[in-house]
């Protein structure tokens, strides 16, 4: 567990909030290494699920998270990769297993005033599915859920209504009123108000448009401000003294230390007089920022609304998806990367898929492509042949990212451009992005952490499993040796990271073999040894800055892709100083190891006592 930050002198920490990453795949998985969508904000004892793709289930079986912790369910649009896993999760979580038929005579007796437990939010045409899927599995629950439908904009005199009507004849038996959100004359959903309900601290939800095939949306989640603490020493002694009188109020209050919450609560109440005529204040404001989290669905990049990209402004953590990217040809080695991006795809189904791409682009009378829209030839190139300029490689990369955004703006998807861009817009904090094309799948870091080592042994399992999973630590497997084809995928993802990272801090002129900051390393000699984690990367002299943009991304925030089981703790709206600590030695690292795969195919790693050269090429030979 990462270090906390200390509060200041007289201050309580915040509360731990962390994002957990349960499904990073676009809706061409899932695949080995990734599930499709859902992401969770744990903010302690309560979880707030963000889409559940089929087989979230399982991955919250895998992970640390308590399901039964789960209050609220926000859904960004309605594609089969973001819901089909939400009814799976009310079954288990409000299994019926103890269900009786009196049970149900009393749930149903309460019609119209059933309160629930479990609320799940999302776009027009949630809660007919939620019901529709829920009658025909005939699946029997305990406790009550609510569907919230956020309505689009009127058009004109016509007004917006939900899915499915809320009349007592009309919900399931398990179902309580749900709410038909309006938005707001500027196009903003009011989801949650600050205080709204015990769940998640009181943290403020708003919502708003992005665009997409579907309609598509996207969440900020807002703290509280956080206050000073109450002066009990102060007040507890003037509440006993009022409270004769107080009890003798019309209402009474017989508990006046029960004020002391009441002056604590969210939001801030007003001030309040006790019968001696003191007023008691709320706490005031501590002066530490509240944390912002901005979570999207599929989108092109940001929102087109102005007053929800406002709303964006200054995300402690913006989560945005990056399903499309061209990987500079320097890192991708043609062919080569081409396979390993592929290794994650059941082949049978791609030669299936194959035929049916190159069939429709016929009928559109556009050139044959793959699954991965490349045209047949990129397949088998073997990358730049020896002597071509580094001038011809780039101006080829440039041609593959214009070629790779189009497609994604067709498909209402993100590149690294796009979110790097928007990430500076909204001067976001930190950035993670996810939902990958199945064309990346996941590296297998041996770690859940936003930024381990690239140079990291690999998971024994297709996924990183918590030893608390384990009924005895004797049955923890040891990790792998790194080899090229785990090295060479997780180098395509940091140059997926580097562009957002360039774009991010405008930096997208500091060169390098893969992003930002390649340029601004010395090439490693077999001079000295630096150790990172449990292996060491023969790093050479340290690393010097170099003119341009290169120099503004060190000691910079860093563009993290997101992994199956990743957590990403957010301690406070800044970054706290193990997180610039984390991100300067990411940097370093990825500067080094890129360049060395860039010129020649591989990196020395130290394995033990032992040196081993893990790359494409054998030692010496330029890629």
């Amino acid at each position: 567990m990462p270090p906390q930050p200390q509060p200041k002198p007289g201050l309580k920490p915040l509360p731990p909030v962390a994002v957990h990453f349960l499904g990073t795949c676009s809706g061409g998985g899932p695949i080995v290494s990734r599930n499709c969508s859902s992401t969770a904000v744990d903010f302690g004892n309560d979880i707030w699920l963000f889409d559940a793709a089929d087989g979230t289930n399982l991955r919250m079986h895998q992970s640390p998270l308590r399901m039964s912790n789960i209050s609220r369910v926000f859904v960004t649009h309605m594609h089969a990769d973001h819901v089909l896993g939400i009814v799976a999760i009310l079954g288990v979580i409000m299994s019926g297993v103890g269900q009786t038929e009196a049970g149900l005579a009393r749930l149903r007796a309460q019609g119209l005033d059933k309160q629930a437990s479990i609320n799940l939010y999302g776009p027009v045409g949630l809660r007919r599915f939620i019901r529709t899927a829920l009658e025909l599995t005939a699946i029997t629950l305990t406790g009550v859920l609510a569907v919230h439908e956020l309505l689009p904009a009127a058009a004109g005199a016509t007004r917006a209504c939900g899915s499915a009507p809320c009349d007592v004849n009309d919900l399931h038996v398990n179902e309580a009123v749900g709410r038909d959100i309006a938005p707001s004359p500027d196009g903003v959903w009011e989801v949650i108000p600050e205080g709204g309900g015990k769940d998640g601290k009181g943290w403020r939800v708003v919502a708003g448009p992005l665009t997409h095939r579907v309609p598509s949306i996207g969440y900020v989640l807002v703290e509280p401000t956080p206050h000073l603490p109450l002066d009990a020493a102060t007040l507890i002694p003037l509440l006993q003294s009022n409270a004769a009188a107080l009890a003798a109020q019309d209402p009474p209050i017989r508990h006046p230390l029960s004020l002391l919450s009441h002056l604590a609560s969210v939001p801030s109440p007003p001030p309040l007089t006790l019968p001696s005529g003191d007023v008691l204040h709320p706490p005031a404001p501590s002066g530490v920022a509240p944390r912002k989290l901005v979570i999207f669905g599929d989108c092109d990049g940001g929102s087109p609304n102005a007053a929800f990209v406002r709303a964006c402004a200054d995300a402690s953590l913006l989560v945005h998806e990056c399903t499309n990217a061209a990987v500079p040809e320097r890192i991708g080695k043609g062919a080569r990367g081409a396979r390993v991006r592929a290794s994650g795809l059941e082949q049978s189904l791609e030669r299936k898929r194959d035929e049916e791409f190159r069939a429709a682009a016929q009928e559109r009378g556009e050139p044959p492509g793959g699954h991965w829209g490349e045209k047949p030839e990129s397949r088998t190139l073997a990358g730049p042949s020896r002597g071509t300029s580094r001038e011809d490689e780039e101006e080829a990369d440039k041609r593959k990212k214009e070629e790779v955004g189009a497609k994604a703006k067709k498909r209402g998807h993100a590149t690294p451009q796009l979110v790097g861009a928007f990430a500076a817009s909204i001067r976001a904090r930190r950035v993670a992005v996810n939902h990958f094309s199945a064309m990346f799948p996941s590296p297998r870091y041996a770690s859940t952490a936003p930024l381990p080592s690239l140079l990291d042994p690999i998971s024994p399992h297709p996924y990183p499993t918590p030893e608390l999973l384990l009924p005895s630590p004797s049955l923890l497997l040891s990790p792998a040796p790194l080899h090229a084809q785990e090295l060479h995928m997780r180098l395509i993802m940091q140059s997926l990271a580097d562009q957002i990272t360039a774009a991010w801090h405008g930096a997208e002129d500091a060169g390098g073999a893969g992003g930002p900051g390649a340029d601004a390393t010395v090439r490693p000699s077999e001079a000295g040894v630096r150790h990172v984690g449990q292996l060491s990367l023969d790093a050479g002299p340290p690393p010097t800055k170099s003119a341009g943009g290169a120099d503004r991304l060190f000691g910079k925030a860093q563009a993290i892709p997101a992994r199956d089981f990743m957590v990403l703790p957010v301690p406070a709206h800044e970054l706290a100083p193990w997180e610039i600590e984390d991100a300067a030695r990411a940097r370093q690292e990825a500067d080094t190891v890129m360049r060395a795969w860039a010129d020649e195919g591989g990196a020395w790693v130290g394995q033990g006592d032992a040196r081993v050269w893990v790359g494409l090429e054998p030692r010496g030979r330029r890629a």
